[in-house]
């Protein structure tokens, strides 16, 4: 049976042609938190710690959460608790008895957000129960003086290494460290220092260790002075150690970013001068002797990007002493080596945002010797931001697992037939650096924050919540051949970020392995003029409710979401192809969750920066999950005319941000326009609805540009940008 001229336009909108891989059963499920690690127990099971998903600026106390799972990724605990005022977990690890450490940050009083404080949580093997909680750092809490803990690693003796930074003037040093003290130089102009912490363990409950040593780690000195006229302050520089390692003798190796020109590094080190300026630091490693009181080596490593972004991600020791480090820099000439994957820097294309390139380097056990160095990729996100640096770990065998966001997947050398699914980053790179053994790019949003190498084989990441704020997402992906079916993400299909939830009569994408035929199949009508809920062997339920399928193909299917799950709270979907049978993945229903397709012009033309709406004109706004219909229809029913319309109203709201001098920042020009129609579509799927709004009201504005999104009920789209042309 032909389809409708206008549906197949519909259609073509969501039907993505991807490369076909063949696949390997993986498990998907959903942190109701806002993750920062995960950690693996020592018996095949995970942590995965983070904070509470609260808005920033909500001005109340902030919960840590820990979940532990096991190697199927099923939950085995859930446990929220306060250490402090405004807890942040940073980084954790679990000592030899299998108890469960979580370091970070606090406030020093209640709803004081500019003062923190070291934060240290010891929680029991259960992840359930509170061993202890404390801080670590001065006493001084006057304003911008704080610490702050980035990282923590245990050696095989039960000690705990800390590392971190900090402003306080009274940070508790140890006698023979390396720096006693950060110098003083003016009121609101405090320097920044990093610090390395070790912690042995001790018999009494509180606290549970003693300081074995603790150190200082900076420098005070800026690269050049700038010229300035008038009353200026000084150029302050700043050092910060995101991360540490430690070696079977207590050797503790960190890595970090510093603007101070006279940090310490040591003779014959691979770089002994400082290549950044005051806004865009250098990296550094450092390796610190078993007692703390001295470098056993140090040396700077090019430039990075650390002004707005965490330049460091991951470190790790392999079994000669070479250390490994991961983050992303900002330097078209940072050092590469001979036979990298990726020699030259990449540049954004046009329009493109970029935080900078992606790296990957390793430096023999002297660090006087660059093994390899590679570019990786540009790092990014979907939400235009990178929400973490590029993670790292090694595995038996030496081979390093990288996992992060990518701004642009043309920047990025793949392995032949690789799935590409989307901007998050796995990826396996040869000891050395020169060839990549394995690569995939799961679904916008999916992975990227951390990641950990089960026992099994298996890996365990966690990806990053839309804008770094609210539930995120555990993803257990095998490493042997694949088989299966496999279910990688689920986003709406016009929005095409991983979400945890849907709407009824949505359009949604799912992604994974093994969901479809080799050969993509689109649409097609059954016997009773309905859109089929088969196609190519492929059936999608919810709550055993088959769904109308728009496209099915081996890594993605497009789907209705059927209208019966409306007074649901939950839905569990699960996917039966040719390939087996999914996981049954449970998903969250809300009323509406309405996302934009296109916007067109009067004249039927996809409106853009070349091609603006005119004056006066009316624009068609397309847009899917607008939830339940008036009158109710059967599911994939082709609409007639008059065209179903939503049961809740619809609005369409646009803004133009526009610059406040003479003190900056922004307001917004905001305006509320009602839709002379809201409904269905004649002859395409009652899902896909048309918003048509008049633009009289914005030409006298004067603007040419205003952001705009469609809202149903209390529910809003994800804005996109409406193109005006002026009289």
């Amino acid at each position: 049976m032909s389809l409708p001229t206008s549906f197949r336009l519909a259609a073509a909108l969501i039907a993505l042609s991807l490369s076909t891989v063949h696949a390997q059963q993986s498990n998907l499920s959903y942190l109701d938190f806002t993750p920062c690690c995960i950690v693996p127990d020592g018996q095949g099971n995970s942590f995965i710690v983070g904070s509470s998903a609260l808005p920033v600026g909500i001005p109340q106390p902030v919960p840590m959460f820990v979940m532990k799972v096991d190697a199927a990724g099923n939950v085995i605990s859930e446990f929220p608790f306060m250490a402090g005022s405004n807890d942040q977990a940073a980084a954790a690890a679990v000592d030899p008895a299998g108890n469960l450490w979580i370091v970070g940050s606090t406030a020093f009083a209640p709803f004081q957000n500019s003062s923190i404080a070291g934060l240290i949580a010891k929680l029991d093997s259960t992840g359930t129960h509170v061993l202890f909680t404390g801080t670590f750092g001065g006493q001084d809490s006057s304003s911008n003086h704080g610490t702050g803990i980035s990282a923590i690693a245990f050696d095989p003796a039960g000690n705990l290494y800390l590392a971190g930074s900090t402003t306080q003037l009274d940070f508790p040093v140890t006698p023979g460290a390396i720096d006693t003290a950060i110098p003083f130089v003016a009121t609101g102009q405090e320097l920044s220092y990093g610090f390395v912490v070790k912690l042995s363990p001790a018999s009494q409950a509180d606290p549970p260790y003693t300081v074995a040593y603790s150190t200082l780690l900076g420098g005070e000195q800026v690269p050049e002075q700038l010229p300035c006229s008038g009353s200026c302050y000084p150029l302050i520089p700043s050092t910060a150690i995101s991360l540490v390692a430690v070696d079977a003798s207590g050797a503790a190796t960190v890595a970090g970013t510093t603007s101070a020109s006279d940090f310490p590094v040591t003779p014959g080190a691979f770089q002994t001068q400082l290549q950044g300026t005051l806004n865009v630091s250098d990296v550094f490693v450092s390796r610190l002797n078993p007692a703390g009181t001295g470098l056993v080596w140090s040396t700077f490593l090019g430039e990075t990007n650390s002004q707005y972004l965490p330049a460091l991600g991951g470190i790790a020791l392999d079994a000669s002493g070479n250390v490994a480090i991961a983050g992303i820099t900002t330097d078209p000439g940072f050092p590469t080596t001979s036979g990298a994957v990726q020699s030259q820097f990449a540049t954004p294309p046009s329009g493109t945002f970029s935080a900078g390139d992606y790296c990957v380097a390793q430096l023999d056990s002297n660090g006087a010797k660059l093994l390899f160095s590679t570019y990786y990729g540009m790092a990014g996100s979907s939400t235009g931001m990178t929400s973490a640096p590029l993670k790292l770990r090694l595995d038996a065998q030496g081979d390093i697992w990288i996992a992060g966001l990518i701004a642009d997947p043309s920047s990025l050398a793949l392995r032949a037939n690789s799935l590409e699914l989307g901007n998050s980053l796995l990826a396996e790179l040869a000891p050395d650096g020169s060839s990549v053994l394995f690569s995939e790019l799961l679904p916008n949003g999916m992975a990227g924050q951390d990641l950990t190498l089960n026992p099994d084989g298996s890996l365990s990441m966690i990806g990053p919540p839309a804008n770094g704020v609210g539930p995120a997402f555990l993803l257990r992906q095998p490493r042997s051949t694949p088989s299966g079916v496999s279910i990688l993400g689920v986003a709406d299909s016009a929005a095409s970020l991983v979400t945890r939830t849907v709407a009824p009569g949505e359009y949604v994408s799912i992604y994974g392995n093994g969901l479809g035929p080799a050969t993509g199949v689109g649409m097609q009508l059954d016997s009773t003029g309905k859109v089929s809920t088969s196609l190519g062997g492929t059936q999608v339920s919810f709550d055993g409710v088959s769904a109308p399928l728009i496209y099915a193909a081996e890594n993605q299917i497009n789907v209705l979401v059927p209208y019966e799950i409306a007074n649901n709270a939950r839905t569990n979907m699960t996917i039966v192809s040719g390939d087996g049978t999914s996981q049954t993945l449970p998903l969250q229903v809300v009323a509406a969750q309405p996302n934009i397709f296109a916007v067109l012009n009067g004249n039927g033309t996809v409106n853009s920066a070349s091609n603006p709406a005119t004056p006066g004109d009316t624009v068609s706004i397309f847009v899917s999950g607008t939830g339940a219909l008036n009158p109710v229809l059967p599911d994939g029913t082709i609409a007639a005319s008059p065209a179903p319309v939503p049961a809740e109203p619809v609005q369409v709201n646009v803004s133009q941000p526009f610059a406040q001098p003479p003190f900056g920042g922004f307001g917004f020009v905001s305006q509320t326009l009602t839709p002379a129609y809201a409904g269905g579509i004649p002859g395409t799927v009652i899902d896909m609805l048309r918003v048509d709004v008049p633009l009289a009201s914005l030409v006298s504005s004067g603007y040419t540009s205003w952001i705009l999104s469609v809202a149903v009920a209390d529910s809003s789209s994800p804005a996109v940008t409406l193109y005006l042309a002026l009289r």
